[in-house]
């Protein structure tokens, strides 16, 4: 009996000091990408929002790593005059789908807000699809390019927050950058510990 009731006893307080932990080791988050605001100025494009999704595992209280998948598109449409006088209507979209791998340092403090910087690096295909009567094509570009990050997490409860972060790629120049994907990048989203 003796025997039973030690070891009931380690196991509520074994859980319960698990029960305590305030830092979730797994976090999905949910996040949008506005690159209306940060477009880039060599493809003269705006694109519309992108959407995206995030899975991060903390190895300790300070260190994590992070993969991150987005997708980002929009439509144009233009008009133009062919060499016979004849108006040609043409169509297109491009689609951007960066995936971001970053280990980030995280800061102790005692509020809510919780600071984290990081680095690695993004990947990007750029598909454009043209739809035109007689020239109809699709292509497909890649790149990858070293990158830092920064951001901050608003802990609602220890394990919802609402998280703003930042991208930035380094080095290559702006003409080695895909066309519509944005040298700086930034994101809102929910995160989800478990």
């Amino acid at each position: 009996m003796r025997k039973s009731l030690v070891i009931v006893a380690s196991l509520l307080f074994v859980t319960s000091a698990f029960a305590q932990q305030t830092t979730p080791s797994n976090t999905i988050s949910v996040f949008v990408s506005d690159l209306a605001v940060t477009h880039t100025v060599a493809s003269r494009t705006s694109p519309g929002a992108g959407v995206g999704a995030a899975f991060a595992h903390r190895f300790s209280d300070h260190i994590s790593a992070e993969l991150t998948v987005t997708t980002e598109g929009f439509r144009d449409s233009f008009t133009t005059v062919s060499p016979s006088g004849q108006q040609v209507f043409t169509s297109y979209s491009k689609w951007l789908r960066p995936i971001d791998a970053n280990v980030s340092y995280h800061f102790f403090t005692n509020s809510r807000w919780k600071p984290y910087l990081g680095g690695g690096l993004r990947y990007v295909t750029d598909t454009v699809s043209n739809i035109a009567p007689l020239n109809s094509y699709r292509s497909t570009s890649r790149s990858v390019h070293p990158e830092v990050s920064g951001g901050v997490t608003y802990q609602f409860r220890p394990k919802l927050g609402l998280r703003f972060d930042a991208k930035q790629i380094i080095g290559g120049g702006k003409n080695s950058i895909l066309g519509g994907d944005a040298a700086f990048s930034v994101s809102a989203g929910l995160s989800f510990g478990f």
